[in-house]
């Protein structure tokens, strides 16, 4: 039985696996055009960074870790504001993801707060 603590990380696992399998496809529904090369390389990197810290954040689920994880998705979340500001191809998919770092922080912080 999947505990409501362990949802966030499986889904982190779930959307990692989704851009690193089929990044321009997810990049495309967000976007409405094709995905070049290089955006396509850098959402296989984000997935499997997301990827890497959901089976972290499953193995050792300690307030330490997870607020390291946090602030892992807050600098994330930080260059994307940056994308946004400064790189008008990557303008919406930053915007969505980086609201998304910004859930999974907000939700690592909560859940180290229940540890």
């Amino acid at each position: 039985m999947t505990t409501p603590l362990r949802i966030q990380p499986l889904a982190r696992l779930t959307w990692g696996t989704l851009l690193v399998t089929a990044p321009g496809a997810v990049l495309q529904m967000i976007t409405g055009r094709p995905a070049t090369a290089s955006q396509r390389w850098v959402l296989r990197v984000l997935g499997g960074r997301h990827a890497l810290q959901a089976g972290i954040d499953l193995a050792r689920p300690t307030p330490t870790v997870l607020r390291l994880g946090a602030a892992v998705d807050l600098l994330h979340a930080a260059t994307c504001a940056g994308a946004v500001a400064f790189l008008p191809l990557w303008r919406r998919p930053a915007a969505v993801d980086g609201t998304g770092a910004l859930v999974l922080a907000a939700g690592a912080l909560a859940h180290a707060r229940t540890r």
